[in-house]
């Protein structure tokens, strides 16, 4: 990426509308969205790692 590139692709599109973007902006928002939604499904690595806890019954009374 050169500079410019770098520049758009670490700019706050979020106060422009659609209508105001140029090209540029407007592909670099399509760029994110895509990006979003790739990732949207996937767990993070916490998550994925976790194990089931064990369930004990109640038992009113009981000491554990």
């Amino acid at each position: 990426m050169d500079g410019h590139d770098e520049e758009l692709h670490q700019s706050d599109l979020s106060h422009l509308r659609l209508q105001d973007m140029t090209p540029a902006q407007r592909a670099e928002l399509k760029r994110r969205y895509e990006h979003f939604v790739r990732n949207f499904q996937k767990k993070p690595p916490e998550a994925r790692k976790k194990k089931k806890s064990q369930v004990r019954k109640w038992v009113p009374g009981a000491k554990s």
